[in-house]
């Protein structure tokens, strides 16, 4: 019968490992059929398929550590880094690799969300009224990245060895079917696609500045669909509101609205995007939260593996296994 591997929730890191190897195969196949249609992409496909292979070599000698911390955080890292590395080389590749272009798809949906009129347009209108409002949400859309360390810190090192692999595993999911979005439907966002509608560009100050220097610096714009600024940000808050960090949870709560409004207001996002990354981060939840034994029941059971039964399981040298039973 399978063990549990120690210091990991249920099936541990594997959940996620198969996320990030899907997500790699997918974009080196992908990119491997554009390349043998005559597509420039050819040491692209060559990268992804080479990062596949070893993504897969590392995760095999992460599970070589000796159980505990240092392994958990290793194999957390592993999948970690290989999602950012991957949303800076699908940049301008996607749309290399792609024949079409998704914006105007994505203003058709904005378009039925508005009821006929375009949020993006409407957004654009309220800040040419109030152009201050450009630098505090400049701030806010640059607060995504530390919030986003903080919140993989934290889910590295913060919680229960079940609540990590949990935490992982809804990073993974949600990161990779983000991924495919970038790769199928390749889209500039409103910045680029509607540059020509906006009456004037937006006047903004230090943090506007180093927004667009940020942006500029990985490629331009791109990835417009779906938002991972307000998924990861979603689901950064939600598991903290589902797992117990309820205060943490809901002070992140007003920064995650303020993340959405600003993804609009300063044109990088169609609110389409936004729905999307949202409801992505919902799937991304569900599916880790089923993959790795689910959270606590009220009855303190979790499936049979409560975190604090784990841990004390673990305490007393018991082999858990995968029905839970404890027994030897």
């Amino acid at each position: 019968m399978n063990r549990l591997p120690l210091g990991l929730s249920g099936t541990g890191p594997r959940p996620a490992f198969a996320a990030v190897s899907a997500t790699l195969a997918v974009v080196a196949l992908t990119l491997l059929a554009s390349a043998l249609a005559g597509r420039p992409v050819g040491a692209g496909a060559a990268l992804h398929g080479a990062l596949l292979a070893a993504f897969m070599a590392a995760t095999a000698a992460a599970g070589r550590l000796p159980p505990g911390g240092w392994r958990d955080a290793a194999q957390g890292l592993l999948v970690i880094g290989v999602m950012f590395f991957l949303y800076g080389s699908l940049g301008q590749l996607a749309f290399d690799a792609i024949p079409w272009t998704a914006d105007d798809w994505l203003r058709s949906a904005d378009r039925l969300l508005g009821l006929g009129r375009e949020p993006v347009l409407w957004a654009a209108e309220r800040v040419a009224a109030a152009p201050a409002v450009v630098e505090p949400l400049s701030f806010v859309y640059a607060a995504f990245i530390p919030y986003l360390y903080l919140s993989i810190f934290l889910g590295l090192i913060g919680r229960p060895p079940p609540q990590r692999a949990e935490f992982i595993t809804a990073f993974a999911i949600l990161y990779g079917l983000s991924f495919v979005g970038y790769l199928f439907v390749p889209a500039y966002g409103p910045v680029v696609a509607m540059a020509g509608t906006f009456d004037r560009p937006l006047a903004g100050g230090a943090f506007h500045d180093l927004v667009v220097r940020s942006i500029d610096g990985m490629g331009g714009p791109h990835g417009a669909f779906p938002s991972l600024h307000v998924g990861a940000s979603v689901m950064a808050c939600a598991f903290d509101l589902q797992r117990g960090d309820r205060l943490r949870g809901l002070v992140y709560v007003p920064l995650v609205a303020l993340i959405a409004v600003a993804t609009v207001a300063l044109r990088y996002h169609y609110v389409v995007d936004l729905l999307a990354g949202a409801a992505l981060a919902a799937v991304a939840l569900a599916a880790a939260r089923r993959l790795t034994d689910g959270p606590p029941r009220s009855d303190g059971r979790d499936g049979g593996r409560s975190d604090a039964g784990v841990e004390a399981r673990l305490a007393g040298g018991a082999d858990l296994r995968v029905d839970g039973s404890g027994a030897p």
